[in-house]
C-alpha cells in the first residue's frame, strides 16, 4: 500500500491535507526488543497484530475514530476510508 496506494494522486491528496501520518514498522525477527515492542504497541493500540492496519486516531484524545484492515491495491476503499473519517 506505501508503494503504490498512499502515492496514487486522490489518496496522496486528502493524506496531505488533514492527516499526520505516523508509521509503527512491525517487521522484524522475534527476541529483538525493538521489534517485540513495536509488536505489543501495535496489540494495544490496534487490538490486533495482523497486518496491515490503518488507524484513524483522534490527536486531542488518542481515541482510535475508525480503522482499515487489508490491503487494497486500487486505493479505491482506502481513498473512501479517509474521506469518511475525515467528515
Amino acid at each position: 500500500m506505501e508503494e503504490k496506494v498512499f502515492r496514487l494522486p486522490a489518496v496522496a491528496g486528502i493524506l496531505s491535507e488533514g492527516y499526520v501520518e505516523a508509521r509503527l514498522h512491525t517487521d522484524g525477527a522475534e527476541g529483538n526488543p525493538a521489534y517485540d515492542r513495536s509488536r505489543e504497541l501495535q496489540a494495544e493500540l490496534a487490538g490486533s497484530k495482523a497486518n496491515p492496519i490503518y488507524l484513524i486516531v483522534d490527536p486531542q484524545t488518542g481515541a482510535t475514530l475508525d480503522r482499515f484492515e487489508g490491503a487494497d491495491l486500487t486505493g479505491t476503499r482506502f481513498e473512501a476510508f479517509l474521506r469518511a473519517a475525515r467528515e
